[in-house]
């Protein structure tokens, strides 16, 4: 079962962490695909000890994520091959790796059956052959491609122990992975290599063992599955040089690259009396999915408590499983959403409910399922007495078994409710079907590598950018979008670098990371451009235009997702480049300044949390957004000075705690705004229309 989620979760305390690395982080250029995972770890260490001294919590690693390679120099590898021998093809492709790895990389390499010879009376020795090439961290490239070169095959094949000693390589906190190269069965159990990798992934999540099977047999390719399917790994069969080499690339920058997950944990209940309630902000967990309709799939739940005057905004959102043994690249994801409130069942309809679901076909993003429970049209019902009803499927794409498991992201969002003459004096809403928009024009790209989830998007203004990304990664990138702004995104594939058909989405997502328009794009051997443009304005009052106007009555941050499919005939290692145009059309109209909290939420608990301390401005039409927060935001301010104003009472205390918020608001938003001007400069080149 070759799937792979590749998920690090980050938590509250080491979510502030990140936060703060990120948003005082220098210019980002282009940089390897699948390294954003280790660079943004890095952003997590070198900025830990400012966001401890600013929020006094500890508890959160911020090591970088890691994989040690092991590379199999038993004496099967004298079997002759393209220019020499299976071990001439093998070191070939590993020096080729090594040279392709960024700086930044956490990486260390073993070999076995390199100093002892396979003769029978070897067989004890043999077995326990096996040397670390280069240790676990960043990269003496000369080093180590030196220490390759000197490889000779001739011994056994103790993959379990090499596992093992793999494993110890490994430090035992972050995302640890071991890519495993081999072209036969274990010639030395016990221990049998799939007890070893079932020992490794029940070390704790995280670890996973990635298998290149080189020109395997089906015995060896059987093994081997089992070895990945173990710890949720993945298998590739190499049949020649360059599906070797590609190989390599591509698992040792899938071991760095990981949807990093984040927001307080919980868990959902099996029964609505026992569910904790959820309070603003962001949340995680792992659901167990139903084969087929998520219609049909156990009920889970979690409570909301919504305050008085307030409308709710609930998203799901499960993770896609990638596969890169499929054609269609993973398997189907799915959830539903429903609110039950308890006091009443005339409280419960699907009129305050939207439906979605999430597709992962390997160029597919993550997206939301979200509930809106309109605060205006439940009078009498116990507002704190709401349950939220999930359910969660998993189609099986690609002839593979179902995840136990699948993560989920959840955001708890309370929007304050405008009065009838406020809503009136808001422009009207749209139904939708908008005139089309031309393609953006293309100017000279900026560089810049795209985040690898929602919760760190790499931040944008309008213009035009460049980035690259191997099969089966998404790249994520956020974007400001005011009220009466209409997003578009313009997106230019060039031609195939792996010379084959390919696939690429792309998606606009709101604030709740739904989906509110997408494209895919076929191409090969030729540049071609899709044009995505949202149908509508962005405003309040689409809301209670038609169903899909829910997810478009929402300003503040947007998303672009940008995937590429995985297709298990053609290795994908190899970095595909591409560039995109955004826009946000429409001089910024009037809204609420209200945003969604973008924060990990307060603990789950039995009682209904307070409402209190959101850090929300209170609800006022007429103004568009000047939400300071969002490092997008940021990015397209000019040098104007800053201006605070604090209303503190309560004594000293409280003007102690307001100054010390004050030093950290000015410290961290100066760190943006450097940031922010060393990377992009100035405002792209499309004005508001």
């Amino acid at each position: 079962m070759p799937n792979a989620f590749l998920v690090r979760r980050v938590g509250s305390t080491e979510k502030s962490r990140y936060d703060a690395g990120r948003a005082a982080s220098p210019a980002r250029p282009a940089i390897a695909a699948g390294v954003v995972g280790a660079v943004v770890l890095a952003w997590v260490a070198a900025f830990a000890p400012m966001a401890s001294a600013q929020g006094g919590q500890e508890g959160a690693s911020g090591e970088d994520a890691q994989a040690a390679i092991v590379m199999d120099a038993s004496s099967s590898m004298l079997e002759p091959d393209e220019g020499g021998t299976r071990m001439d093809v093998a070191k070939r492709a590993a020096t080729e790796l090594v040279d392709s790895l960024p700086d930044t990389a956490n990486v260390g390499m073993l070999a076995y059956g390199t100093q002892v010879n396979d003769a029978p009376e070897n067989h004890e020795r043999g077995c326990e052959d096996i040397r670390t090439l280069a240790p676990v961290g960043r990269v003496d490239k000369e080093g180590l491609k030196g220490e390759i070169d000197g490889l000779q095959a001739q011994g056994y094949t103790p993959i379990g122990n090499a596992l093992r000693a793999a494993g110890g390589e490994l430090s035992g906190e972050g995302e640890r992975s071991i890519i495993l190269v081999s072209d036969g069965i274990d010639t030395c159990a016990p221990p049998p290599p799939c007890e070893v990798a079932k020992e490794l992934a029940g070390e704790g999540i995280g670890l996973a063992v990635h298998v290149v099977g080189f020109k395997a047999d089906e015995a060896t390719r059987e093994e081997l599955e089992c070895i990945a399917g173990e710890t949720s790994g993945s298998y590739r069969q190499a049949d020649d040089a360059a599906a070797l080499t590609e190989s390599l690339k591509f698992l040792t920058q899938r071991a760095m690259e990981s949807y990093e997950t984040a927001g307080t944990q919980f868990e959902f209940a099996d029964d609505p009396e026992d569910a904790k309630y959820l309070g603003e902000g962001l949340y995680q967990t792992e659901v167990t999915t139903h084969a087929g309709s998520a219609s049909d799939a156990k009920e889970q739940f979690f409570r909301v408590a919504v305050p008085e005057g307030m409308h709710a905004r609930v998203a799901v959102t499960p993770l896609p499983v990638i596969n890169e043994n499929s054609a269609r690249g993973g398997q189907g994801v799915g959830a539903r959403l429903d609110g039950v409130n308890e006091s009443d069942s005339d409280c419960t309809g699907r009129d305050r409910s939207t439906y979605g679901s999430t597709q992962a076909g390997g160029f597919t993003s993550a997206e939301s399922a979200s509930l809106y429970i309109d605060g205006d049209k439940v009078d009498g019902c116990a507002m704190d007495e709401w349950s939220v009803q999930a359910q969660f499927s998993s189609l099986d794409l690609g002839g593979n078994t179902r995840p136990e498991s699948i993560p989920v992201e959840v955001s708890v969002q309370f929007e304050p409710a405008l009065s009838d003459e406020e809503v009136a004096a808001l422009p009207a809403g749209s139904s939708g079907n908008e005139q089309e928009l031309p393609d953006l024009p293309f100017a000279e790209p900026r560089p810049v590598s795209g985040g690898n989830s929602f919760g760190n998007a790499a931040p944008i203004t309008e213009g035009t950018y460049s980035d690259s990304m191997v099969p089966g990664e998404t790249r994520y990138y956020s974007f400001p979008v005011e009220w009466g702004q209409r997003p578009q995104v313009t997106f230019k594939a060039l031609p195939s670098v792996r010379d084959t058909n390919e696939n690429m989405g792309i998606g606009i997502f709101g604030p709740m990371r739904n989906d509110v328009a997408d494209e895919t794009l076929p191409f090969y051997d030729e540049e071609k451009t899709e044009n995505v443009v949202v149908d509508r304005s962005i405003d309040y009052n689409n809301r209670y235009e038609n169903e899909y106007g829910k997810d478009r009555a929402l300003a503040g941050t947007h998303y672009v997702a940008i995937s590429m499919n995985v297709k298990s005939q053609e290795p994908g290692g190899v970095e595909q480049p591409f560039e995109f145009a955004v826009a946000a059309h429409g001089e910024p109209g009037e809204g609420p300044d209200w945003r969604p909290v973008e924060e990990p939420g307060p603990e789950p608990s039995d009682a209904p949390p307070s409402s209190s301390g959101t850090g929300q401005p209170d609800s006022a039409a007429g103004g568009s957004s000047e939400n300071d927060d969002d490092a997008a935001t940021a990015a397209a301010e000019d040098d104007e000075g800053t201006n605070i104003w604090l209303i503190v009472g309560g004594g000293i205390t409280a003007i102690l705690a307001a100054l010390a918020v004050l030093a950290a608001v000015l410290l961290s938003r100066g760190k943006r705004r450097n940031a922010a001007d060393q990377q992009w400069g100035q405002p792209g080149q499309y004005g508001p229309k």
